[in-house]
């Protein structure tokens, strides 16, 4: 067994553990069970287990934190079991006076809270990461151009070739590794561009290999000054 399974079944041991604790407790405390004593104890059972389904969502992508107005889920989620034990602890204690509507009304308003909490928090965590992992592509991209460069560089025996070959990876390592639809052209025909460069080269055209090069670099420099100009 893995670490991260192993990790997930003792905390699913723990949360089994004061679950069994919780009703234990309600159930030598109180007597009596009515049905506001029913609903309530049903919504704190609830309230736990949206608990544990948001810590095991949370820490299912543990590189993006899901926070709401900077407070992180787990938190708003602790916040929220223990309104709600608070709140179905009044209720059982006042169970015989308390209308079941209204336990039933104010515990529901508690979980809408904290469910549309939740889904904005997990919202917001999704749009971040899409833009992480865009930000990681897009570096990759112009990481790999680089290095195909680099590698034309090392292979090369052409003085002319290899300074036209540097001015281009020079270029590269100073270009903005962030992409948008302004510069997709350019994107492009950098990608079209590059298997092209690396197969010239490798028929020996070197003249060719320079020019190549030359309009390579180019787009890069059109690329980045879109890019400024976006932003």
């Amino acid at each position: 067994m893995d670490k991260s399974k192993k990790y997930g079944v003792m905390i699913s041991i723990i949360f089994l553990i004061v679950l069994i604790v919780y009703s234990v407790m309600v159930f030598l405390i109180f007597d009596n069970f009515n049905s506001v004593f029913w609903i309530s104890y049903m919504f704190m059972i609830f309230a736990y287990l949206i608990h544990i389904a948001c810590v095991f969502l949370i820490n299912k992508n543990r590189s993006v934190n899901a926070a709401f107005f900077g407070i992180p889920l787990w938190s708003f989620s602790i916040y929220f079991v223990c309104a709600e034990f608070f709140c179905s602890f009044v209720f059982m204690i006042f169970r015989n006076s308390i209308n079941a509507g209204v336990a039933i009304v104010i515990q529901s308003l508690l979980l809408c809270v904290f469910i549309i909490v939740a889904i904005i928090s997990l919202m917001g965590r999704e749009m971040v990461s899409d833009v992480d992992n865009k930000i990681k592509d897009n570096v990759s991209f112009i990481s790999g151009l680089n290095i195909d460069v680099e590698m034309l560089i090392e292979q090369c025996n052409d003085i002319e070739t290899t300074q036209s070959l540097k001015k281009l990876s020079e270029t590269i390592k100073y270009s903005d590794p962030m992409s948008n639809s302004v510069v997709s052209t350019q994107d492009q025909m950098l990608m079209r561009y590059m298997p092209e460069l690396k197969m010239t080269f490798e028929s020996g055209d070197m003249a060719q290999v320079r020019e190549i090069s030359k309009k390579m670099n180019l787009l890069l420099i059109e690329r980045n000054k879109k890019l400024i100009a976006t932003k």
